[in-house]
């Protein structure tokens, strides 16, 4: 995590430029932007995310309940949101000078990655799709939790049924969401409002992704949050005690890594009050 983060100005670079082709004048104030958020971040979140962490790690420990991971997950979505927020000025910068070019490719790349992800999670037999969705929880357990035994994987499979009826929903939700965002970048291209009212949208569009407009989306949305908490606590809850302590340990690495990363700010903080 430690390493990844200390390249994430470069990554972030990286996906920007991945989805819209980054112009000449556009990467000088991109790249300000994103050291201007990374900046913030560090101050702002890390040490959030370090409590967080904490919180994980204690948790594990003892037997989970669906309302101590639904509070993590809270804590998490909020602090995504004000990372979005904080962001939001930004990108209102890169929205108005986007080119109609640039957002056709944005389209295709969206598009290039559906057909990607149709193709792992929804197509093929029933059996297939399960199996992808199967690897791709464990692969999540498995960083967390360490091994597992066949009868703890086939309890896992178990209780992913619910998970694998709102795989339809999910996708189509994923859809709504590029194409909102679309929308928006092309109004904003062909209009050209003033920031502000690019803010404002932007804000809206952050408002309908956590909570989806329509009593349908809605209800689909709840059920799908609501399997996916009811499998993290399935999980933890089948794990031994070997399997707890390697979370622990895992949970640890991190919030070292999210500490060290702190003091890297102080350090660096201290070193340009002494310039």
């Amino acid at each position: 995590m430690k390493t990844g983060y200390q390249q994430g100005d470069r990554l972030a670079y990286w996906w920007v430029d991945h989805y819209v082709d980054v112009t000449d004048a556009q990467e000088p104030p991109t790249r300000e932007a994103i050291a201007r958020f990374f900046a913030w971040h560090r101050q702002a979140q890390l040490p959030e995310i370090a409590g967080l962490l904490t919180q994980a790690r204690n948790q594990v420990q003892q037997p989970v309940s669906t309302a101590a991971i639904v509070q993590i997950q809270e804590a998490s979505q909020r602090l995504a949101r004000q990372s979005f927020d904080q962001a939001i000025p930004d990108v209102a910068d890169l929205l108005l000078t986007l080119t109609p070019a640039q957002i056709d490719r944005m389209e295709k790349k969206f598009d290039e990655g559906n057909a990607k992800y149709r193709k792992k999670f929804l197509s093929g037999s029933a059996e297939d799709r399960e199996s992808a969705r199967f690897d791709k929880v464990m692969s999540y357990a498995k960083l967390i939790y360490g091994s597992f035994s066949n009868e703890q994987e086939q309890a896992i499979h178990a209780a992913m049924a619910p998970l694998m009826q709102g795989a339809q929903a999910r996708y189509a939700e994923r859809l709504r969401r590029q194409e909102d965002w679309l929308a928006l970048a092309r109004q904003v291209q062909q209009t050209h409002p003033p920031k502000a009212q690019v803010v404002e949208l932007l804000r809206r569009f952050g408002d309908r992704w956590q909570h989806p407009q329509g009593q349908v989306r809605a209800a689909s949305y709840e059920a799908n949050n609501q399997a996916g908490v009811a499998l993290a606590t399935t999980i933890a809850n089948l794990a031994t005690p070997t399997q707890k302590a390697h979370a622990v340990e895992r949970f640890q690495k991190w919030i070292d890594d999210t500490r060290s990363l702190m003091r890297e700010r102080q350090g660096n903080t201290s070193q340009a009050a002494n310039k």
